[in-house]
């Protein structure tokens, strides 16, 4: 037999609030503002490529905090996933043990 598995809800809780929490920190700035005025460069060309990169860099920015708020969401859904199975086993096994002790949880019910 298999050593099995055990899932830490709280670590995988944690992880999602964690990861959320770099998502806020992500979204809370925008590169855009690095770039400065374009007087700052002294150069039109320049100006507007550190513009250019500067936008492109945001979207960057923006998908990975797309792709990491999807992250967060798994992880938070794995843990409720996981806690749904454990209470379903927890039952069902409670129930296996009644019933082997001579009592049926469910007549007691009425």
């Amino acid at each position: 037999m298999s050593g099995g598995f055990k899932v830490d809800l709280t670590a995988l809780v944690e992880a999602a609030k964690g990861v959320n929490g770099t998502i806020a920190d992500i979204s809370s700035d925008t590169v855009s503002g690095i770039a400065g005025s374009q007087s700052c460069y002294g150069n039109d060309t320049l100006a507007g490529t550190v513009s250019d990169f500067c936008s492109r860099w945001q979207t960057g920015v923006q998908n990975l905090a797309n792709d990491t708020n999807q992250i967060a969401s798994r992880l938070a859904l794995s843990a409720v996933a996981y806690a749904t199975a454990e209470k379903k086993n927890v039952a069902a096994i409670s129930g296996i043990m009644q019933r082997s002790n001579g009592t049926d949880p469910a007549a007691s019910q009425w």
